[in-house]
């Protein structure tokens, strides 16, 4: 009986002290956080792939597992995926979600790609329990990568196989069409298409060696004539500098001399201007008086009106007549030598004039031209003497409009020229007339007025003969080098002229007159 009470009593102890247990746990339980799964939230995305998905996978931010797939459905021809986050993940609304894998063949898992203020997270709305990632980027499968390598197969191997025909056919052209295009051009090339082009370019090139060196010959032996003429033009400018100094010293002693003659002439021109005055008048009884009576009488004064007259008909054949006075010097550019024209020319009223010129220039003057026969020979020998000597041209002309021609002596030889007046300024000129070869010797010239009674000129002479250098026999004695030979044939000159009518004279006469009184 007794026994049967311990055990009643064992049997209440410990159900005593197992709810007391039971009861401290409890409130344990009750007074701690929690810290399990329930105490989070659940999303869920959408997904046209949820292949290697499934349920436990874990779901990560930044590598770090944040909750986990719990249930995966079909929902509209989608894949909805429903995850189970942790409550203290604070992950904006407007997060990517998207799907990827720890290997090729491996699970995958989801990564949630939070956005932050800089990538445009703005609104500050967060994810929240039951709602549904809107921002689902697709991950690349392996099985979606195979289907789409299957599927572009075909489209491969249709290319394969036009490549496999574009070569066959290429070898075909390559054996026949292609073969006898190389065939026909390596026959070309040995009937010497291209041989005798390169041959020829190298010969000339061989030929414009020559001449170069031929060339830097000459200048290497024309250096000391270069020198010898650069020396010569420095004492010529030094000889122009010094006589214009002088020159310009005579014109101020001149100008001060006319200077002085005039006011010396003041004297004489106020006692003149009293005569008159008392001539006019007829003061006094002498001579003077008497002569003012004579030139104040009517009948005289008619007589003096009538033998003017006559004597204005006798002039006004002569001045019918309009003159022209000019010099010119021109510079022949590869002879190297100058010309020197003195020129006049005479204008009637109608439409005739004549040209009067005389030039001085390296050619000299004609003296005689002569062919001897050589001994043994069918060759000739020519010999022309050029002495020192002005060439003269004497032509008369006619103009019509702007157009002139004119014939006669020109340069010591018969020839004729037209010119063409171009405007009042520019005149173009050319003249034929006899030259030392057998063509004759075409000169073709311009001229431009820069200023009043100033020109320029320029042109090509003896247009139609071959350029060259005839010897000069000079003897035992030493000559100037420009005689030691003659250049003949085309070349340029260049010059200038100064051309003065008769207006211009008068004026020069008056100016240079009164200056040469004042000087003596």
């Amino acid at each position: 009986m007794e026994s049967s009470r311990n055990w009643v009593s064992r049997v209440v102890t410990v159900a005593v002290i197992l709810t007391v247990v039971a009861g401290v746990i409890l409130l344990i339980r009750a007074k701690m956080p929690d810290t399990k799964v329930g105490q989070s939230f659940h999303v869920c995305a959408l997904f046209r792939d949820g292949t290697r998905l499934a349920t436990g996978s874990p779901v990560m931010i930044a590598g770090v597992r944040v909750g986990e797939i719990t249930n995966l459905n079909i929902d509209g021809g989608f894949a909805k995926i429903d995850m189970t986050l942790r409550n203290r993940v604070d992950i904006p609304a407007d997060s990517w979600i998207t799907k990827k894998a720890y290997s090729p063949f491996g699970d995958s898992y989801i990564e949630i790609i939070p956005t932050s203020a800089e990538q445009g997270a703005s609104s500050g709305l967060k994810i929240r329990n039951g709602d549904c990632f809107t921002r689902v980027i697709e991950g690349s499968s392996t099985d979606t990568l195979l289907r789409t390598v299957s599927r572009a197969m075909d489209p491969i191997d249709h290319g394969l196989e036009r490549v496999h025909q574009v070569a066959l056919d290429g070898r075909k052209w390559a054996e026949g069409v292609l073969e006898d295009r190389i065939n026909d051009v390596d026959k070309w090339i040995d009937e010497g298409h291209i041989d005798k082009p390169l041959n020829n370019a190298n010969n000339t090139l061989k030929g414009w060696e020559e001449r170069s060196t031929n060339a830097a010959n000459a200048v290497h032996d024309a250096r000391p004539d270069v020198e010898a003429a650069i020396d010569r033009a420095q004492k010529g400018v030094a000889n122009a500098r010094k006589q214009i100094v002088e020159f310009r010293i005579a014109m101020q002693e001149g100008m001060k001399n006319a200077r002085e003659g005039m006011d010396r002439m003041d004297k004489p021109v106020e006692n003149l201007t009293e005569v008159l005055a008392a001539v006019n008048e007829g003061r006094g009884n002498d001579g003077k008086g008497q002569f003012g009576r004579l030139v104040n009488d009517p009948a005289l004064g008619d007589s003096l009106d009538e033998g003017t007259e006559a004597v204005r008909d006798g002039l006004s054949t002569f001045t019918r007549l309009k003159v022209w006075l000019g010099f010119r010097a021109e510079w022949n550019w590869f002879a190297a030598q100058p010309r020197f024209y003195v020129s006049a020319e005479v204008r009637a009223r109608n439409d005739k004039f004549y040209l009067i010129e005389l030039e001085k220039g390296p050619l000299g003057a004609y003296d005689y031209d002569t062919l001897t026969d050589n001994t043994g020979q069918t060759t000739w020998t020519r010999r022309q003497q050029i002495v020192e000597g002005l060439r003269f041209t004497a032509q008369f002309g006619k103009r019509i409009g702007f157009f002139r021609v004119r014939g006669g002596l020109k340069e010591s030889t018969f020839g004729f020229g037209a010119d063409l007046l171009v405007g009042p300024k520019l005149k173009l000129s050319g003249d034929v007339f006899g030259g030392y070869q057998n063509t004759p010797r075409v000169k073709l010239a311009g001229a431009f007025e820069v200023f009043r009674s100033l020109y320029i000129h320029a042109g090509i002479d003896d247009v139609l003969t071959q350029p060259g250098y005839l010897p000069i026999v000079k003897g035992n004695t030493d000559v100037p080098q420009q005689f030691e030979t003659l250049r003949y044939g085309r070349d340029y000159f260049f010059g200038a002229s100064l051309q003065f009518d008769d207006a211009d004279l008068a004026l020069l006469l008056r100016v240079y007159g009164a200056l040469l009184i004042g000087l003596l």
